[in-house]
């Protein structure tokens, strides 16, 4: 389990929910294709639903993911 931080979803209700930022950021295995850069890229947002209703996104920023390192 890595770094937690919490984070409202824009839905009506505004649920808090918590992600594992080394879940989201974990690197996946892609065949055929150019070597990646050296690093850890971050992107600039993530859009994941919300753990507690249908309608809401929990969008996690950059500078979100770098001030909790």
């Amino acid at each position: 389990m890595g770094k937690i931080i919490k984070v409202r979803c824009n839905g009506p209700e505004g649920h808090v929910n918590e992600v594992d930022l080394d879940e989201v950021l974990r690197e996946d295995v892609v065949l055929k294709q150019a070597p990646a850069r050296e690093g850890r890229r971050i992107p600039e947002r993530l859009v994941l639903p919300c753990r507690f209703c249908t309608v809401g996104k929990v969008i996690v920023t950059r500078e979100m993911i770098e001030e909790n390192p």
